[in-house]
């Protein structure tokens, strides 16, 4: 669950350990997860405060996430 609270820090989003849940399951068993991943995250990385400690990786500008999202729907 750390490497995927990592992985959504790395997106922009800072939740709590518990929101990154859902990505830490579909990362580890990714052929029982059949459909979209959801995580709730009800609370900020706050509470972990060792989440913010490292700096984030650039934004993508727009092409690069138009492209990402248009691949999804492929």
């Amino acid at each position: 669950m750390t490497a995927a609270r990592d992985e959504l820090a790395r997106q922009g989003l800072w939740v709590e350990l518990s929101a990154a849940a859902g990505l830490a399951a579909r990362r580890t068993h990714p052929a029982a997860v059949d459909g979209p991943t959801v995580c709730i995250a009800t609370s900020s990385g706050f509470k972990d405060i060792t989440t913010g400690t490292h700096a984030p990786e650039p934004a993508a500008d727009w092409n690069t996430i138009s492209a990402r999202i248009r691949a999804l729907h492929a």
